[in-house]
């Protein structure tokens, strides 16, 4: 199947829901997997340009959870879903290897990492731990007081693998918890419908793709892309994978005319349209601005996005939201800009 690249950005507008509002904020992290949460105010800001509210309210009934997830990084996950997620990064965790240069940065070689893991399925319930409270009593179980440092003073390390296993979710005011038993599918059921459903809102991609969203390298991912299903596509040029569910639907994308996800929209710092898939976003950055798209410490900018590339960047004062297109804006689209939702 061939299809231009003004289609798929006009078919992943709608997939991550930013051609129709979508009121239900576990329904947005649903779709687009998982609310990006290393930044406090990130979830309410990537679900908020997409029409749902009430994200802490979601988090404070337990709908939504705060957990370690792809690349280690935090996402608001839906609750219901945890035992899939964690699964499939369960399974990826025990591919993991440790060289030398973890145990000088983090203070624990792999074998030690496995026991603190193991320790915190053994201590951690549904009572709300502090970080402190909880490396007492990893260190009283596993009688190891020389853990005490990294314990309490890693970026949280040493506790991702007990949270891609399933062990540990963030509680409120900054404490830990045991989300309890979860229902997991097995392992190659868990991989395969996570693949799907990075498909299904971020594709077309390719194994590199998968690979770097997920946080491994692109082996895994060409495996399991032969065994899914999924159909090849060409994009002019690139040859990439969309669910075979999905390839009709793609394919009617109109690639001429006038259609709603040729934007203008406005995204805030760390929206997934910027993050995934990474060959996306080489060609709808201007290589000469990736580094006020990307900038230091991992930071992604909030974006303007026009005809599915990035336009500009965006910062909001006050009640306004200040926009620094990269180039000339026409006037018709300057027009359409000022009633963008951002906030």
């Amino acid at each position: 199947m061939r299809v231009t690249w003004r289609q798929v950005t006009r078919w992943r507008a709608v997939r991550r829901l930013l051609t129709a509002p979508e009121t239900d904020p576990v329904a947005v992290s649903r779709r687009l997997c998982g609310l990006h949460a290393q930044i406090a105010s990130s979830p309410a800001a990537i679900a908020g340009v997409r029409g749902a509210s009430g994200v802490g309210e979601a988090v404070g009934d337990g709908r939504l959870v705060r957990t370690w997830a792809m690349r280690g990084t935090l996402h608001l996950m839906p609750a219901d879903e945890l035992g899939l997620w964690t699964a499939a990064l369960a399974d990826k965790e025990s591919r993991r290897r440790f060289p030398p240069s973890f145990a000088r940065a983090h203070g624990v070689d792999g074998e030690t990492l496995h026991a603190i893991t193991a320790s915190i399925g053994r201590v951690l319930g549904t009572e709300p731990l502090t970080r402190a409270v909880l490396a007492e009593r990893v260190i009283a179980d596993l009688g190891r007081p020389e853990l005490a440092e990294p314990l309490t003073s890693s970026w949280g390390s040493v506790f991702k693998p007990a949270a891609a296993r399933g062990l540990l979710v963030s509680g409120p005011d900054g404490t830990f918890v045991s989300p309890g038993p979860l229902d997991r599918p097995d392992t190659d059921t868990a991989n395969q419908e996570i693949l799907l459903r990075f498909l299904r809102a971020h594709g077309p991609a390719d194994a590199d793709d998968v690979g770097r969203w997920w946080g491994e390298r692109a082996t895994p991912a060409k495996r399991r892309l032969r065994r899914a299903p999924v159909e090849p596509v060409d994009v002019e040029g690139w040859r990439a994978w969309v669910a075979a569910e999905d390839a009709d639907e793609l394919a009617a994308t109109p690639s001429d005319g006038e259609h709603p996800g040729d934007g203008p929209f406005l995204l805030p710092a760390f929206d997934p349209w910027v993050i995934a898939p990474i060959s996306h976003r080489r060609r709808a950055v201007p290589e000469v601005r990736a580094t006020e798209v990307s900038r230091t410490a991992g930071w992604i900018s909030p974006v303007l996005v026009l005809d599915g590339r990035v336009a500009g960047v965006w910062e909001p004062d006050g009640d306004t939201a200040v926009v620094r297109p990269f180039g000339p804006v026409p006037r018709s689209r300057v027009e359409a800009l000022r009633a963008v939702r951002w906030g």
